[in-house]
């Protein structure tokens, strides 16, 4: 359905609305129809640009720049995508070309941080604290860089309401638990377990966030909450050193239940990190049993068994909702 601006008034008198707000109204709808993407190709066709851009300048080139012109340069590069953010956002309202500049700006806070900090002779200096390593290797010199970026993002989520920048927000909360256990824990310890303790405990804050928010009609903002914190609960509870066939088979218990909630919550998320995880323990069962044919027959057997469970179910489903 397409209305014209004539239906919004007709409408509008009606009900007894008056003509300016009628007019408010149809501005309003304008407005929406402005900012909703005309075609998911395009839409993605941004996202793909942001992401490639903020490879480009956070990590490719930051192996050449001295710590100069790395300050020089991220400050400069953040200030005008931030500054092209709010313009588009504010002033043109396009909603999601805006949100994705001001997204490029916060990425390029860490760098900033980090120039800073050498600049200043604020920590090591060594080749394995390049700033490429904040992507791949946990150290506790990174957790400013982090702080930093937490609250430049926050701010500008403040005032820029776009689902996308809470991204990096998650994505810097990731690390910095991560790191602030490197740089508070014994050293002697084996640190792995703690961190994934924290990718647990981290996706399921997410996740109770993303319920929640869905629940509010937030769905855009609960769509990544979950898409991280599902995320986060799987690497955790995949990466973590299972011993014992108890544990794998408690492992294989988690994932189905996400599956089960999946379900009962009509959130699909759930449904694909409990499948992958389910496929991991059926992995991990292959490799076990991998010189005994019984278990291909019987593992053929339990997944056609679940196949005629689901269309079972969907028939009893749609037959409900026919009567």
């Amino acid at each position: 359905m397409h209305p014209t601006k004539d239906d919004i008034a007709k409408a509008s008198k009606q009900i007894g609305l008056t003509s300016s707000q009628a007019d408010s109204l149809w501005q309003a709808l304008e407005e929406i129809q402005t900012n909703k993407p005309k075609s998911g190709f395009l839409t993605a066709l941004l996202y793909v640009g942001a992401i490639t851009a903020f490879l480009s300048m956070s990590w490719f080139y930051t192996a050449h720049l001295q710590n100069s012109y790395s300050l020089l340069i991220s400050t400069a590069y953040a200030l005008i995508f931030l500054g092209a953010g709010f313009y588009f956002w504010k002033r043109k309202k396009l909603k999601i070309p805006g949100g994705v500049l001001a997204c490029l700006g916060i990425v390029m806070v860490p760098l900033i941080v980090y120039s800073l900090q050498n600049v200043m002779h604020w920590r090591p200096t060594s080749p394995a604290n390049h700033y490429t390593s904040f992507y791949h290797w946990i150290n506790g010199y990174f957790v400013p860089m982090e702080i930093c970026t937490l609250s430049v993002a926050c701010l500008v989520l403040y005032f820029i309401r776009f689902p996308f920048i809470t991204v990096p927000i998650y994505f810097t909360l990731t690390f910095m638990s991560m790191d602030a256990i490197h740089l508070f824990a014994d050293p002697k310890v084996d640190h792995w377990p703690y961190y994934c303790t924290a990718s647990i405990a981290i996706g399921s804050l997410l996740n109770i966030l993303g319920l929640a928010l869905c629940r509010k009609d937030q769905k855009d903002f609960g769509f990544w909450s979950l898409l991280f914190g599902m995320f986060l609960c799987w690497s955790g509870l995949t990466f973590w050193n299972i011993e014992t066939e108890w544990g794998h088979f408690t492992y294989f218990l988690i994932h189905f239940a996400f599956i089960l909630l999946s379900s009962l919550l009509h959130r699909k998320i759930f449904i694909f990190f409990g499948s992958l995880g389910i496929i991991c323990y059926i992995g991990h069962l292959a490799y076990v049993f991998s010189d005994t044919l019984m278990f291909s027959y019987a593992l053929g057997a339990i997944g056609f068994s679940i196949i005629m469970l689901a269309t079972f179910l969907m028939r009893s489903r749609k037959s409900r909702n026919i009567s």
